[in-house]
C-alpha cells in the first residue's frame, strides 16, 4: 500500500509539469532554434598537432676522424625547456610569419559571417611596398566581384577596378590577381586586410602548444587552433621546418668560423716553410752539406725520441698561442673556433660551452632586449667561460713551457753523449729541419681540422626529428555543434519546468482531489463537480449532462452521510471564504434530490450577501424570507415559502429576505430552530445555504442543527492554509457529520459561473468598524492581487 500510495504521488507530481506541456515543447523548440543560430553565428575552432624529437647534435654526431680524442664535454643533456622557448621566440615565429605571409589575410562572405580562406584562394593580392614598411602597417578593405573586374565597397567610390593593375591612390598601393575564371566569382564579397607583424607574431607565440607528449618522453608536441584548419597544419610545420633550419644553421656557423680560422693561419704558415725550405737548400749548397744518417744513425734513436716529443710540445704551444690571439682579437661576443687540435680536454670543453652560450644568447636577442633575463644570463655566462678558457689558455701554456724546459736538459745532455764529434754546421742544419718539421706538423693538423670542418658543414644533421606531422583535422573542437544543441535543450526543458515549480511554489491554491486527503484524511469527499464552461449552469429534469452525473453522485454519497430518520434530512452547505461556489451548489443539490420526487426545500440563510435569488436570474428577491421570520414573530412560514420557480420539478425556496443589521443574533435567537423544525414535518431534504465560515460566526452558531454540513472547496481557487480550518471547525462544534464538495475540478483559470462573485478572500460584510482590520484587510487584498498577476505571469 504504502509503495502504491508514493507511486500515485509522483505521478500528480509529474502531473503538475506535463499538463503545461504545450509550454515545454515551445521552449525546447525555442531555444533549439537558439543555439542554431548561436551555432552559425560562432566560428568554428580546429585544432591540429605534430610530435617531434630534439635530436642531441652534440653526442657524437658530428663527423670525426679516428685520431680525435673524444671530450668529456662532447656529450650533453638536451635542455628541453629551453628549446620550447627558442620554438616560441620572436625571431622562430617571426620567420614563419614572414615565411607563409600570414600578415595578409583574405575571408570570403557566407550567409551570415566571413570565413577565412587559406588554399586554393579565387583571388590573391601584392602589396605595393618595402616588407619593413609593411610591418608596420594596417590596411583592409571590402570587394565585390562585377563581371570585369571589382568594386571597393563603402570606399564612397563606385567605380569598377581591373584585376592586374596597381592602385595607388589607397593608403598601400596594391595590385589584385585572379585565379578562378572571373564568370565563377560574380557578385562574391571577399574582404582583404594586411596586420601589422608585431601582433600576429605575439598572438601566434601564445598561441602554440609545446609540451612534452609524457613525463618520461623526451618527444615534444606541438598544437594549434584556429578558424582554417589548414592553415594552422602549415603554420604548425612551417614552425618546426624553420626550428629545424634555425638549429642547423647555428652548428654551420661554428664550421664556418673554424674554416676562417684555419685560412688565416694557412698563409702565414706557408710563408714560413717556404723560408725555412728556401734557408736550408741556400746552406747546403753553398757549404756542399753532406749526409750524415748512416754515420750516426745508431746514435741518432733516443735523441731523435726526445726531439719527436719535443716538437709536439712546441705544436701545442704554437697552438694555444693561435687559440689566445684569435680570443683576444674577437669583438664583443662572438663563436671560436673549435677543436683546432689543443690536446687540453678543459680547453676545448670550455670553447663549446662558451660558443652554446654565444649561439643561445644570439637566438633570444632577436626577439628580445640586453635586458631580458635570458639574454642577461647567457651574456654573463658566455663572458665567465671566456675568461675561464683564457685562464685555461695560460695555465696549459705554462705546463708545456715547464715541460719543454725539462726536455731541453735530457736533450742536451744526449746531444753532448751523442752527437759531441757532428760537425756543428750539421748542427745548425738540423735544427733548421726540426723548425721546418714544427711548422709542417702544424700545418697538417690546420688542413685536418678545416677538412673536418669543411665536412660538418656539408653533412651536419637536422636539428629535430619529425615523429608526426601536422595535418588537416576536418572536426572542429568547438563550437561543437552536439554540445550546443544538448545545452539548448537542457536550457529548453529546465527554463520552463523551472518556472513552472517556481508558480507551484508559490501557488496557495487547491488543484487536486489528494491535496485534501493529505491534510484531512478524517473528513471524506463526498463529490466533485466538475469545471462546466457553458453559461447555463443550472441541472434540468431528466438532464443526462456531467454536471447532472455529478450531483446524482453527491446525491448518493449524501445516504452514507446521514443517519436514516423519518423527519426530513436538513443540509447545510458553506464553504470557508465567498467564491467557493456553495450557493451554486446548494441550488443544484436541491434540483437533484427533488428529480427523487422528493419535496426538497432550499433556504437561503447567508443573511449578509445573499446570492440565491441570481440563480433564478431575478435582480433581487422582495419575497419575504429567513431574516424576516427570525425578527418577527408574527410572520408565518407560509409567507416564506416561495413556489414554482423551476416548472416541473417540487422544489420550493425560501430566500433570505431583507438584510439585517444584526445578524448573527438573529440566528441565535431560536427562531430558525424552530423553522427548521418546521420544514423537517413538511419536507424530506431542508437544503441551506449558509454565510462563509471564515471570517463571521453565522454558521457556525447553527452548525448543530444540521444532519449534515457540506463543505465547499474550489479547485484553482481554495486556499491550502483554509483546510486545517474546516478540520477545527469540526472539532471546536463537534460536527459528527461533515463532508467536502470539491467544486471547479477540471478548470485552468477558474469556475467562471454566471454567480460573478468577487474573487478576493477579504470579504468584508460591514459590519466591523475596527478600522485597523480594514487596513489589514485592504493589505491582503493587494497582496493577494499582485500574486494572482505573477501567477498568471509564469502560467503565460
Amino acid at each position: 500500500m504504502e509503495n502504491q500510495e508514493s507511486q500515485i504521488n509522483i505521478q500528480a507530481e509529474i502531473a503538475k509539469f506535463l499538463v503545461h506541456w504545450y509550454w515545454i515543447v515551445l521552449s525546447i523548440i525555442l531555444a533549439l532554434v537558439g543555439g542554431n543560430i548561436y551555432f552559425n553565428y560562432q566560428n568554428e575552432v580546429y585544432q591540429t598537432n605534430a610530435r617531434i624529437k630534439i635530436l642531441d647534435y652534440n653526442n657524437n654526431n658530428n663527423f670525426r676522424l679516428p685520431s680525435e680524442g673524444v671530450s668529456i664535454f662532447a656529450r650533453g643533456k638536451i635542455n628541453l625547456e629551453n628549446e620550447i622557448e627558442v620554438m616560441r621566440s620572436a625571431e622562430i615565429v617571426g620567420k614563419v610569419v614572414d615565411s607563409l605571409n600570414l600578415t595578409t589575410q583574405i575571408h570570403a562572405k557566407g550567409l551570415v559571417k566571413y570565413y577565412e580562406l587559406w588554399k586554393d584562394k579565387p583571388i590573391s593580392v601584392e602589396w605595393k611596398m618595402s616588407r619593413d614598411s609593411l610591418n608596420n602597417t594596417e590596411f583592409s578593405f571590402e570587394i565585390e566581384i562585377t563581371k570585369n573586374g571589382f568594386e571597393i565597397l563603402n570606399s564612397g567610390n563606385s567605380k569598377e577596378l581591373l584585376f592586374g593593375s596597381v592602385y595607388y591612390n589607397y593608403p598601400i598601393p596594391f595590385r589584385l590577381k585572379l585565379n578562378e575564371p572571373i564568370e565563377k566569382l560574380v557578385g562574391k564579397k571577399y574582404k582583404i586586410s594586411l596586420n601589422r607583424k608585431d601582433p600576429i607574431v605575439k598572438n601566434y607565440a601564445s598561441s602554440f602548444g609545446i609540451s612534452l607528449v609524457g613525463k618520461q618522453s623526451d618527444i615534444l608536441g606541438v598544437s594549434l587552433s584556429g578558424s582554417n584548419p589548414d592553415k594552422i597544419a602549415d603554420v604548425v610545420n612551417a614552425l618546426i621546418a624553420i626550428f629545424n633550419q634555425d638549429g642547423i644553421k647555428d652548428r654551420q656557423l661554428v664550421s664556418r668560423r673554424t674554416i676562417e680560422f684555419v685560412n688565416q693561419r694557412f698563409e702565414k704558415i706557408f710563408s714560413e716553410l717556404d723560408a725555412i725550405e728556401t734557408g736550408i737548400a741556400n746552406d747546403k749548397r753553398e757549404n756542399e752539406f753532406m749526409d750524415f744518417g748512416s754515420v750516426v744513425g745508431k746514435f741518432v734513436g733516443k735523441y731523435e725520441d726526445l726531439t719527436t716529443e719535443m716538437e709536439k710540445i712546441n705544436d701545442q704551444i704554437a697552438l694555444a698561442d693561435m687559440l689566445l690571439i684569435n680570443i683576444k682579437k674577437a669583438k664583443d661576443l662572438e663563436v671560436f673556433p673549435n677543436n683546432i687540435g689543443v690536446e687540453s680536454a678543459d680547453v676545448n670543453g670550455l670553447v663549446t660551452a662558451y660558443n652554446e652560450q654565444v649561439l643561445k644568447r644570439k637566438r633570444f636577442l632577436v626577439g628580445a632586449g640586453e635586458s631580458n633575463p635570458v639574454v642577461k644570463e647567457a651574456t654573463d655566462l658566455a663572458l665567465v667561460i671566456k675568461k675561464n678558457i683564457k685562464t685555461s689558455i695560460l695555465d696549459y701554456k705554462d705546463y708545456l713551457i715547464e715541460k719543454k724546459n725539462n726536455f731541453v736538459g735530457v736533450r742536451k745532455s744526449s746531444a753532448k753523449e751523442s752527437f759531441s764529434f757532428l760537425p756543428y754546421k750539421e748542427k745548425d742544419i738540423r735544427n733548421v729541419e726540426r723548425e721546418r718539421g714544427v711548422k709542417e706538423s702544424l700545418f697538417l693538423i690546420l688542413l685536418q681540422k678545416r677538412e673536418e670542418a669543411a665536412i660538418n658543414l656539408s653533412i651536419v644533421p637536422p636539428t629535430v626529428k619529425i615523429v608526426e606531422n601536422a595535418i588537416k583535422n576536418s572536426d572542429p573542437v568547438s563550437p561543437q555543434k552536439k554540445n550546443i544543441f544538448l545545452v539548448s535543450f537542457a536550457i529548453g526543458l529546465i527554463l520552463p519546468l523551472g518556472i513552472i515549480y517556481l508558480t507551484i511554489l508559490l501557488d496557495t491554491k487547491l488543484h487536486f482531489k489528494s491535496e485534501i486527503e493529505k491534510q484531512l484524511p478524517s473528513i471524506p469527499i463526498i463529490a466533485e463537480i466538475p469545471f462546466i464552461s457553458s453559461d447555463n449552469k443550472l441541472i434540468r429534469h431528466f438532464d443526462r449532462s456531467i454536471l447532472s452525473e455529478a450531483f446524482r453522485i453527491l446525491r448518493t454519497n449524501l445516504n452514507f452521510l446521514t443517519p436514516i430518520t423519518d423527519k426530513g434530512s436538513v443540509f447545510f452547505v458553506t464553504s470557508s471564504i465567498k467564491g467557493e461556489g456553495k450557493t451554486f451548489i446548494a441550488l443544484n443539490l436541491a434540483i437533484t434530490l427533488s428529480t427523487l420526487n422528493k419535496k426538497v426545500i432550499l433556504i437561503g440563510a447567508d443573511l449578509r450577501n445573499p446570492q440565491l435569488h441570481r440563480g433564478f436570474g431575478i435582480k433581487k428577491s422582495n419575497f419575504k424570507g429567513v431574516s424576516n421570520y427570525l425578527s418577527n414573530t408574527h410572520v408565518l412560514l407560509e409567507d416564506l415559502v416561495v413556489k414554482n420557480l423551476i416548472d416541473n420539478l417540487d422544489l420550493d425556496i425560501v430566500f433570505s429576505g431583507t438584510l439585517p443589521p444584526n445578524p448573527a443574533e438573529l440566528l441565535s435567537n431560536g427562531r430558525f430552530e424552530m423553522l427548521l423544525n418546521q420544514l423537517r414535518e413538511q419536507y424530506d431534504y431542508i437544503v441551506v445555504d449558509t454565510a462563509p465560515t471564515l471570517l463571521v460566526a453565522d454558521t457556525t452558531l447553527i452548525t448543530n442543527l444540521a444532519d449534515a454540513i457540506l463543505f465547499v472547496t474550489r479547485a484553482n481557487f481554495t486556499e491550502k492554509r483554509l483546510l486545517p480550518f474546516i478540520k477545527e471547525l469540526k472539532e471546536m462544534n463537534k460536527i459528527k457529520n461533515i463532508g467536502i464538495i470539491f467544486n471547479n475540478v477540471g478548470s485552468k483559470k477558474g469556475y467562471g459561473y454566471e454567480y460573478k462573485y468577487n474573487y478576493n478572500y477579504g470579504y468584508d460584510y460591514g459590519y466591523s468598524n475596527d478600522s485597523s482590520n480594514k487596513k489589514k484587510k485592504s493589505i491582503l487584498n493587494k497582496f493577494a492581487i499582485r500574486i494572482k498577476k505573477l501567477s498568471s505571469i509564469f502560467k503565460r
